[in-house]
């Protein structure tokens, strides 16, 4: 049974993708939030980290969806959407919806092509999603697990699966999805 603290996370990301605030999410909201980071960080729309970005959380709209039992173009309330990835957490499906948008998402971020994100890279894209510099360099220091300055696409992996699946407050990827630990 999902738990009230990861309840309110769900409702948190359901606020964060609901980017013309009008109460509902649907694939264009997804996409549109996507299409800010990649204008963000100065990345052509028609590059192919750019259209990766695009198909990866449209990969995980349409998982979530299908949860919550409506066709890919319709829209989903906060109350469906928290349910649905309530639905996934005890079905122990939630890594495999987010995956493909985090992957391509640490692409995309990877703005030199190494395999691994560093600092200024991470900062750089977490502003463009709207945190703070300051913000964003602590909870790098929290996603860089090993210390060794730069972050894999495992390490951001597990921060987004402990956000979604971990209920304690001190776990870095809360801080990773734009809510303070503590």
């Amino acid at each position: 049974m999902t738990s009230e603290v990861l309840r309110e996370r769900y409702a948190h990301r359901f606020r964060a993708h609901d980017t013309d605030g009008d109460g509902w999410v649907s694939q264009d909201d997804f996409v549109r939030r996507a299409r800010q980071l990649v204008d963000g960080l100065g990345e052509p729309a028609d590059s192919a980290r750019a259209k990766a970005l695009v198909d990866g959380v449209r990969e995980s709209w349409r998982s979530i969806a299908d949860i919550a039992g409506v066709p890919v173009d319709g829209r989903i309330d906060e109350e469906r959407f928290v349910a649905a990835l309530a639905g996934a957490y005890d079905s122990g499906i939630v890594a495999d919806i987010m995956r493909p948008s985090v992957a391509a998402h640490v692409a995309l971020v990877d703005r030199d092509g190494n395999g691994r994100v560093d600092e200024g890279e991470f900062v750089a894209a977490q502003q463009a999603a709207g945190i703070g510099a300051d913000d964003a360099r602590t909870a790098f220091s929290l996603l860089d697990r090993d210390k060794d300055g730069m972050l894999t696409i495992s390490e951001w992996q597990s921060a987004v699966l402990e956000f979604y699946t971990s209920t304690g407050s001190d776990v870095p990827g809360v801080r990773v999805l734009g809510m303070k630990a503590g």
